[in-house]
């Protein structure tokens, strides 16, 4: 008596769920799709609700395009939630309807949505996480430094050459600054790209790769190198030094100060103590910028020594080409770029003119492969 009495009761139940979509003139309306949602993608957009309860729904068809495009779905009973991509749309805004369908073929009240993919304009309009410096060191292992992060970046990625000669990705978050990449193989380019996913989007897109403008540069050590000025040097009297010598000390509160009244051009030559590929230099100002005397520079890279002091230097310099030239614009650092990387022992450092009748800076490094 009580398996007919708990039977009965169980056929009621199922009967009250078929009740909720039966309306009084007879016709069956499925369920129709409970709390759609649209979520954008790449050349696509996503459609979600969930798995209806009215257990004759059996499929689902989404239209858009005022109708002229289907997608037919079987409703799996083993999911809550209902998935649907809707692949290969341009990048527009598109509303959709989606009806459930029974067996016998009843249809449901249209559930509408609408929602925006993206597509090649929003990655175009993308803007790249760029780099700062790319530098090795004698252990091969090379450090980029980077810029702040961009919008809507979620990490950048580095394709680099191993010194086994096979090629190797890493990646970057865009809380982090530095990316350390083991193992290079020096003088060999590199590439980077960033990876984007707008607000609510489903689908990250990584933009083209970048070829990087040169490969991991390298900082000679400058710990045997010596260098000669024009009439020496002017003594600071306070503490800052004044001899070439402190260019290369690693401290920027000492360096070197031309003779006061010593004329136009200054020169310095730098002996680096063997033949080095040259690809650019650094200067350090003074931290005080009414100390920054620096206007034009020149520079000279040969295999024998330039002598600073010999009368006849202006002749001398001008029977030679300069390898690189430029003008200081300003800020804490002045880097000079040779057009070409080229090899030479001695590195002479000229300035024609200045701000003051007087050079100085701190510090001086020379970069190669």
């Amino acid at each position: 008596m009580a398996l007919i009495v708990g039977y009965a009761s169980s056929c009621k139940d199922m009967d009250s769920i078929y009740k909720d979509f039966i309306v009084p003139n007879g016709y069956k309306y499925p369920q129709a799709p409970d709390s759609l949602k649209v979520y954008a993608g790449y050349n696509k957009l996503r459609l979600i609700w969930f798995r209806p309860s009215d257990p004759s729904v059996v499929r689902a068809e989404v239209y858009w395009n005022n109708y002229q495009d289907t997608l037919k779905i079987d409703i799996a009973s083993s999911s809550d939630i209902i998935q649907v991509d809707v692949p290969d749309l341009g990048e527009d805004t598109y509303t959709f309807y989606v009806k459930t369908f029974d067996e016998e073929g009843n249809v449901s009240i249209p559930a509408e949505v609408t929602g925006t993919s993206y597509g090649d304009n929003y990655i175009v309009g993308a803007t790249d996480r760029t780099i700062v410096s790319a530098l090795r060191d004698d252990d091969r292992n090379g450090t980029i430094t980077w810029n702040p992060k961009t919008t809507d970046l979620v990490y950048s990625e580095v394709r680099y050459t191993t010194f086994s000669d096979k090629q190797k990705i890493l990646r970057i978050l865009p809380e982090e600054t530095a990316l350390i990449c083991p193992d290079i193989k020096s003088g060999e380019p590199f590439e980077y790209r960033s990876v984007f996913l707008p607000p609510k989007g489903i689908d990250s897109v990584a933009r083209e790769w970048i070829k990087y403008e040169k490969p991991f540069m390298y900082k000679y050590p400058r710990t045997d190198w010596t260098v000669v000025a024009k009439n020496g040097n002017h003594d600071w009297g306070d503490g800052g030094g004044g001899q070439p010598a402190l260019l290369f000390d690693g401290k920027l509160s000492t360096g070197w100060h031309s003779r006061v009244g010593s004329s136009f051009p200054q020169c310095l030559v730098v002996d680096m103590k063997q033949s080095l590929p040259v690809d650019y230099i650094t200067i350090y100002p003074p931290e005080r910028e009414d100390w920054r005397y620096l206007k034009d520079v020149e520079i000279y890279l040969t295999e024998t020594p330039v002598n600073p002091d010999d009368p006849n230097l202006p002749s001398i310099l001008s029977s030679m080409t300069p390898v690189a030239e430029a003008q200081y614009p300003g800020g804490n650092s002045f880097s000079i770029y040779l057009p070409s990387p080229l090899s030479g022992r001695y590195l002479t450092v000229v300035f024609p003119n200045g701000t003051q009748p007087y050079i100085s800076f701190m510090e001086l490094d020379v970069y190669g492969y």
